[in-house]
């Protein structure tokens, strides 16, 4: 028996190690035709090594961007091409003028054929399937919808998160949390969240950490045919990993989604997105219906409350370590709304200093530095260097919002940046161009994003005094803050302070009936 063993482990071994260098020498074989600029590969390995790691990988790319005086940069990892896009200029004429070009998505074995979340529409390749999911999440999200459908229930959770900071202000993590998670699941299902315990939120919160890492980082990303190996096999643990997100996976989706089914039955739905689009004949090929229904309402419960959470934190920061702009936009706060309400919607066209601070904030520390990454369908060339099919192309969106070149003092947290001056008469371009990436990948709740962190900022600044710890400094915090690394960009824990920012401020809240 134990001679089996060893032969059966033996044979494996030499299966796996055979097929690793047959798809390594076939790589190889690819045209060695003039590439863009950067490091020279090694033997087999290729830039393995070359690659940043460690934390704010972006800045790295960044210098080694300006190393190479080019605005993209060509890697080769065990033979898999990767082009980081770090400039405006070549992020527009690639990932816009050439979007049909590169709005595929890498492979991803690990998360799409192991974890089986390829019905996700933010991982889907590109073509018909993927053109009918986005146009029905789109139409959910396009601005026109978004006041119609989402402020009430926005400005319903932004006061719960007030009353929330009132009695509890050091679980602010927790509560921006249950913000994001009750607006989403609200829009999404109709469901209200009354603690980050709630059954739905948590299972978000799992699928989260699993997602955490950039996809592509698992050594079966770059040797696929690892895929193969049993799962006993040393070092295939992966396959232990991706089961238990299968079927975290599975739980996402479908648990709130018979939820509503079952709320519909009995008259007690509340309009949602799941049952708006119950509602409809809705047809996606080789799909059923209701399986397609499930995976659009899967992407936006599964998307949308991460990326608030973790710019809510950078704003939070931002507001510490820059106080005279606190009090810059809670004066404009006292003029346009007094003391005696909170913000509204309605406020939004008499606030701009509210809404630089919301550009700024998604700018400063961008939540999703390398965004996710896109991927070639062809062939293409850029200034001459070869571009092959098939290659992982990462947008430095962090590199391209502190580009000097294009933002003054691109470290320091200034809304003002925005207003046209005589050097600059259209003022610093928009962040939101590439805060939310780029051509036919853009995020579809961009709007629904922005209005959301609209909401929060300016309830928040209207009722607090954001600041750090006595005896602590709010730019030496900064310094002291790491940013993860993954899909969205978290800082690390940081120190803070909220306090009431006038006498009846928490009459106010209280007072307020929505």
């Amino acid at each position: 028996m134990e001679l089996f063993e060893m032969t059966t482990a033996l044979i494996a071994t030499a299966t796996a190690t055979l097929i690793t260098l047959l798809w390594l020498c076939v790589r190889g074989l690819a045209s060695e035709r003039r590439q863009p600029p950067g490091p020279k590969p090694k033997p087999f390995i290729g830039n393995l090594t070359d690659l940043p790691s460690g934390p704010h990988e972006w800045l790295e790319y960044a210098k080694m961007s300006r190393k190479y005086c080019s605005d993209v940069l060509f890697f080769k990892v065990l033979g898999t091409p990767l082009l980081v896009i770090n400039t405006f200029e070549a992020a527009r004429e690639l990932l816009e003028k050439k979007g049909a070009l590169y709005s595929d998505r890498p492979r991803m074995v690990m998360i799409k054929e192991l974890m089986r979340w390829d019905w996700n529409l933010i991982l889907m390749s590109y073509g018909k399937r993927f053109t009918a999911y986005r146009r029905v999440v789109q139409q959910e999200f396009q601005p026109n919808a978004v006041p119609r459908l989402h402020h009430s229930v926005m400005a319903r959770e932004v006061l719960a998160l007030l009353h929330r900071l009132l009695e509890a202000p050091e679980d602010l993590v927790e509560h921006l949390k249950h913000l994001a998670g009750g607006i989403i699941m609200m829009v999404t299902y109709g469901h209200e969240v009354k603690s980050v315990t709630d059954k739905y939120v948590a299972i978000a919160e799992a699928v989260r950490e699993h997602a955490e890492a950039r996809p592509g980082i698992e050594l079966v990303d770059v040797l696929p045919p690892l895929k193969y190996l049993p799962t006993w096999f040393p070092g295939a643990s992966f396959h232990r990993v991706a089961r238990v997100a299968r079927e975290l996976s599975f739980r996402m989706r479908t648990e709130p989604f018979e939820m509503v089914k079952t709320r519909m039955a009995a008259g007690t739905a509340v309009p949602c997105m799941a049952t708006r689009l119950l509602s409809q004949d809705l047809v996606c090929e080789d799909v059923d219906p209701e399986e397609f229904i499930k995976n659009c309402c899967g992407v936006v419960y599964s998307a949308g409350a991460d990326t608030t959470t973790a710019a809510l934190r950078n704003f939070t920061l931002a507001m510490m370590a820059y106080p005279e702009i606190q009090g810059k936009a809670q004066g404009e706060l006292d003029r346009v709304v007094g003391r005696d309400r909170l913000p509204t919607f309605n406020d939004s066209a008499h606030l701009p200093y509210i809404w630089r601070i919301v550009k700024e904030s998604l700018r400063w520390k961008a939540v999703s530095a390398l965004g996710v990454p896109h991927a070639t369908l062809d062939n293409d060339e850029y200034h001459g260097g070869y571009i092959p099919k098939g290659a992982t192309v990462l947008a430095n969106i962090y590199g391209m919002l502190h580009d000097e070149s294009i933002y003054s003092n691109p470290d320091d947290f200034n809304p003002d940046r925005y207003l046209p001056t005589p050097e600059k008469p259209h003022g610093e371009p928009d962040p939101m161009r590439a805060a939310f990436g780029f051509g036919r990948r853009i995020c579809p709740g961009r709007f629904f994003a922005e209005d959301s962190l609209f909401i929060a900022i300016a309830s928040m600044l209207h009722v607090f005094t954001i600041s750090t710890p006595e005896g602590t400094d709010g730019a030496e915090v900064v310094r002291n803050v790491t940013w993860s690394s993954g899909l969205v960009s978290h800082p690390s824990p940081f120190p803070f302070r909220f306090t009431l920012r006038f006498e009846s401020a928490r009459a106010v809240v209280h007072s307020t009936q929505l």
